[in-house]
């Protein structure tokens, strides 16, 4: 038993005849048959109800969930300002899908609603759970921690959140027929399926650390007892007011925060989106109190290594024998940071694979949703984590 994956892609300007070609594509590589789940990622150009009518005329209304990105994968390489569709047939398995509303209110009560749009029905045989939640909208991690709260921990999650176009104003996220925004939808990946995943990011800490000595959940509001802002006025010689004017989000893309965490073989990125009063910094994900917190800056080499790890990671978990295709979920800094030889990174992900005839789609998001240990599965507790600037991997078999 397994899940069978198709593929499509389109930039047409007409968005109907757009989400239409793409459907269409998918429907080509998978037989004709109708998918049980689609998955969409869009430039916000194509964030238009038409959009989503185009491929639900073509996939017969399969349930659908995705969002709006800041550029589109697939095995040949990045997409620009386009649309991705993926479908997926899962054979001995099926889907379940839901979303979670409002989450710059409450954005652990909004993973709490997605959770429990499954518990309606037994989640006994949940493999794992895929989901997009808003990038811009609220805390990454407190919304893991609301689904987790419902589904418990034993179930692997993984995803990204959405974007933009790096335009840091206003994501949207696909439900059926529905255009949202400030929500989370997902899916739930049920019965004999087989999954893998891998998550790296490759970047290198500079500096002295410092620790976290005041925060509030995703809002850091002094280190070392210093306003949080200061590791980037000091390190990089700017000036609080320079941060404020020239979007601090596109300078975390190219220098993240990175705290070192318990267990994890590398450190775990943040970026700063905002500065706040007091001269707090907004990050999307939580760091605790008395984390110690470094500059982080990217690098080529260790980028494309990362990125093959990744990849090497999840397929071994199923076998590369029972290896269908795979999502692909990237932080978009990571497409800043490698320039104009982004396009590497996908091949390098796309050969560890299998080569140029793997099903591969995905897209570049603010944020990514992966387990970091999965070896607690046998002991009931996955511990699942919020990533900036990562690539994750999820396999299908």
């Amino acid at each position: 038993m397994s899940i069978e994956m198709g593929v499509g892609f389109s930039a047409d300007a007409n968005v109907l005849s757009a989400g239409q070609q793409a459907a269409e594509q998918v429907l080509s590589h998978l037989a004709g048959q109708r998918p049980d789940l689609t998955l969409v990622f869009s430039s916000i150009r194509f964030a238009d109800l038409r959009l989503l009518k185009g491929i639900r005329s073509v996939t017969s209304n399969a349930p659908l969930i995705g969002c709006t990105d800041a550029g589109g994968i697939m095995a040949s390489g990045p997409k620009r300002r386009s649309v991705t569709v993926i479908g997926l047939i899962a054979k001995g398995g099926y889907f379940m899908t839901g979303v979670g509303r409002h989450m710059a209110r409450q954005a652990q009560q909004a993973g709490e609603m997605l959770g429990r749009a499954f518990t309606k029905k037994s989640i006994a045989d949940a493999k794992a759970l895929l989901m997009f939640p808003d990038g811009l909208a609220s805390d990454g991690s407190a919304v893991l921690s609301g689904v987790q709260k419902i589904i418990g921990e034993r179930i692997p999650i993984a995803g990204a959140s959405a974007a933009d176009d790096f335009y840091f104003q206003k994501t949207f996220q696909f439900f059926d027929d529905e255009i949202l925004t400030d929500s989370v939808p997902g899916a739930l990946f049920c019965g004999d399926i087989a999954m893998g995943f891998g998550a790296r990011h490759g970047w290198i800490p500079l500096g002295q650390p410092r620790r976290v000595t005041r925060v509030s959940g995703h809002v850091i509001h002094q280190l070392d007892k210093r306003p949080a802002i200061s590791i980037y006025e000091d390190y990089l010689g700017l000036k609080r007011e320079e941060c404020v004017q020239e979007s601090l989000a596109h300078l975390a893309m190219t220098y993240p925060l990175g705290a070192s965490m318990e267990g994890q073989s590398e450190y775990v990125l943040r970026d700063a989106i905002r500065v706040g009063r007091a001269g707090s910094l907004i990050c999307t994900g939580e760091i605790p109190r008395g984390t110690a917190v470094r500059i982080m800056i990217g690098g080529y080499e260790s980028a494309l290594e990362a990125a093959q790890q990744a990849a090497c990671e999840a397929a071994e978990q199923i076998g590369r024998s029972r290896l269908k295709g795979a999502l692909v979920f990237c932080g978009v800094g990571r497409q800043k940071m490698l320039g104009s030889e982004f396009q590497g990174e996908i091949d390098v992900i796309r050969d560890a694979l299998g080569g140029s005839g793997v099903r591969m789609g995905g897209f570049y998001g603010y944020g990514e949703l992966a387990p970091v240990n999965l070896e607690g599965r046998t002991k009931g507790r996955v511990r699942n984590m919020f990533h900036n600037e990562s690539v994750v991997v999820m396999a299908l078999g």
